[in-house]
């Protein structure tokens, strides 16, 4: 067998194969053999027909694609022991030729990265900022939701109260609304009814009745647009929502706190603490940017994005079958076809692709690995977060697809720490050896659950890396 490789761009190889003469001589025989026994041949019993005579009769190109079709998987897997090519899919025959027979493939490999200097990388802090705005939204949002819908007493409604009434309405003999306790709150525009509705309800009070008529729009998107309608209410009650003081009182009421300044404390923290987290991420986004720009390789085959795509079209038609729009109704609606909408996800599977490679090959070259206690670790901590039936949880953690998994976790996390720690310059040095590194385990078909194989990568969740 004559093997040759040629290394193409996007980490592929293409592999040349031609089989031996007596090799591919035999196949042509049982070929003929096959062709024999499925087809009259003049002068011949069927099967019995010679090599020779099938050969005039169907002509030697005829047999050479049967053949080549028969030895293909024999010899693809003879080409791979013999050349130690371990492809991570399986390769795309891409032309044969006869006489001789010649297969040309197409082999995607495993994806090549070069980081370069990417120690060198350096990003800005973004300073944050806290203004007593800020707070005064947070307190804003706490009195909303302690605040009492309270009857008013001598002021007629306004808007933003809330009505209580009893009402009926018509255009023409169309029923609209007939209801003895019809709840409103009073809105510059309401969506619901046509313009000028809400108005008609301000400055009233308790035991008013009204009576009025408005018109439908034209573009009201239903069979009353252009109609003029009438209706009578009764007002039974008219409440403003009343906002508590802001004290101490409040401070107590919302939490354990003493004073209302510990209160604005607290929440000084809490958006601290949440801005903190976005910018975190924001980043370590830029700084990720910043690394792919000055990469020297970051090449990957094209079905490592082939099947980021089709995994991702899995998911989008899974969540929509849940929220009861079918994928086809969703693009018949936006006017895409299914191609179309591959076309988009392309773009981030891309995006993510290079996301996970990058952090891969930090993993790698940092030494980042996760050793045996922090999975131990973090089963831990999973099952104490857990219900207190565990035994099925802790039974997956402790397989070894399971704690491939959470390896995977705590790698990403070390990888996305250390890539912070670069782009402020505080990244410690490289050690000099690797810490002890997780031994590498065979997928299963468990493992299909946290990882789709052991050369696919994560789901990619689009350009950047989540908080």
């Amino acid at each position: 067998m004559k093997i040759t490789t040629e290394r193409l761009p996007n980490s592929q190889i293409a592999l040349t194969i031609q089989p031996d003469e007596q090799q591919v001589e035999q196949a042509l025989r049982k070929a003929a053999t096959k062709v024999a026994q499925h087809y009259n041949i003049p002068g011949f019993r069927k099967g019995k027909a010679p090599y020779a005579a099938v050969v005039r009769a169907f002509g030697k190109e005829a047999l050479y694609e049967q053949a080549a079709e028969d030895m293909s998987d024999q010899v693809y897997k003879q080409a791979l022991d013999e050349s130690g090519l371990q492809p991570i899919a399986p390769g795309v025959l891409e032309d044969v030729t006869f006489d001789p027979l010649v297969y040309r493939l197409v082999l995607p490999m495993q994806p090549e990265v070069d980081l370069g200097d990417y120690r060198s990388v350096r990003v800005e802090h973004a300073v944050i900022e806290i203004s007593d705005d800020d707070i005064e939204a947070e307190l804003l949002k706490m009195q909303e939701q302690q605040a009492e819908w309270l009857p008013l007493e001598e002021d007629g409604a306004a808007h933003g109260d809330l009505l209580t009434m009893q009402i009926s309405g018509k255009a023409g003999n169309d029923e609209i609304i007939e209801d003895d306790a019809f709840e409103l709150i009073l809105e510059p525009e309401s969506e619901d009814f046509p313009p000028g509705f809400d108005q008609q309800f301000l400055g009233v009070k308790a035991g008013d009745r009204v009576a009025f008529d408005v018109t439908y729009p034209d573009e009201w998107p239903s069979e009353r647009a252009g109609a003029e309608a009438h209706f009578e209410a009764v007002i039974i009650s008219v409440k403003r929502h009343e906002l508590p003081e802001l004290d101490d009182d409040f401070a107590a009421l919302v939490g354990d706190f003493d004073t209302l300044d510990a209160l604005k404390a607290s929440i000084r923290q809490g958006i601290l603490d949440q801005r903190q987290e976005e910018a975190d991420a924001e980043y370590a986004n830029a700084v990720l940017q910043k690394m792919i720009e000055g990469a020297v390789a970051i090449d990957y085959p094209p079905v490592l994005v082939d099947d980021a795509v089709e995994r991702m079209m899995q998911e989008q038609e899974q969540n929509m079958r849940r929220s009861g729009l079918p994928l086809s109704e969703f693009l018949r609606l936006t006017g895409q076809t299914e191609d179309d909408f591959r076309q988009r996800l392309r773009g981030r599977a891309e995006a993510g692709l290079r996301t996970d490679l990058v952090l891969d090959k930090l993993v790698e070259i940092e030494s980042l690995q996760a050793i045996e206690a922090e999975i131990d670790e973090r089963v831990e901590a999973l099952l104490a977060d857990a219900p207190e039936d565990t035994s099925g949880l802790r039974e997956f953690l402790e397989m070894p697809s399971g704690r491939h998994a959470l390896s995977h976790d705590i790698e990403r996390g070390k990888a996305i720490q250390r890539m912070i720690a670069i782009g402020d310059g505080t990244a410690p040095e490289l050690a000099a050896a690797p810490v002890e590194a997780v031994a590498d385990v065979e997928p299963t078909a468990i493992e299909d659950q946290v990882q789709q194989d052991e050369v696919a990568v994560e789901e990619p969740e689009g350009s950047e890396i989540p908080a």
